[in-house]
């Protein structure tokens, strides 16, 4: 399906919206390293990706 949307042959992108595309990302890197537990945003990023991130952030918190 993401082929036939992009008109690319292979595609390796999520059709996610930002907010959660960024709480992924962090997602992944504390997959990565997961002996850190801090995660810097911008101030200058949507207030929506700001808050997604931080929810997930405290459940991530919550589960340990």
């Amino acid at each position: 399906m993401t082929s036939e949307l992009t008109g690319l042959p292979v595609a390796n992108a999520s059709l996610l919206d930002e907010a959660t595309a960024a709480a992924e990302a962090m997602h992944l890197c504390q997959n990565v390293k997961p002996d850190r537990n801090v995660f810097f945003v911008s101030e200058k990023c949507h207030p929506q990706t700001i808050e997604v991130t931080r929810t997930r952030a405290r459940r991530w918190a919550s589960r340990l």
